[in-house]
């Protein structure tokens, strides 16, 4: 009897070790082909957050935004990518954290248009956006 919960034990303590190690190697689910809930410019999105930070965390918080804006900063380091997103009047700006990016991906240069669609993870000093994509 003791042998068959020995048994057991140890093919349960295998399954949830394979579980885990499934999760854990899944690889990353890209928003590229995600629709955007929200779609607007990099500057009304950072005066919605300026001007009342929590009623633009219940709308946005999470949520899949597309936002258009000008360049102001890249920073590129191996396979990630950070890029603000900044208009000249505005104290801050979007910041766009891009990961396991592609080799074949062309990064922007400073002062170039686009649109990057990413997660929202909140306000601090800037908009953060989170597993970003660029939009062509």
């Amino acid at each position: 009897m003791r042998r068959k919960y020995i048994l057991i034990a140890v093919l349960v303590w295998a399954l949830l070790l394979g579980m885990g190690l499934y999760i854990y190697n899944k690889p990353h689910a890209s928003i590229a082909n995600v629709r955007a809930d929200y779609s607007l410019d990099a500057k009304d999105l950072y005066q919605q957050f300026q001007q009342d930070e929590t009623v633009s965390n219940r709308k946005y918080l999470d949520k899949i935004i597309e936002v258009k804006g000008t360049v102001a900063e890249v920073q590129h380091s191996g396979k990630s990518a950070t890029i603000e997103l900044k208009e000249d009047s505005a104290m801050g700006g979007i910041n766009c954290s891009f990961t396991n990016l592609e080799k074949n991906i062309q990064i922007p240069s400073k002062g170039s248009l686009l649109t990057i669609k990413g997660k929202c993870s909140g306000f601090l000093m800037d908009v953060n956006l989170v597993d970003c994509a660029l939009k062509e």
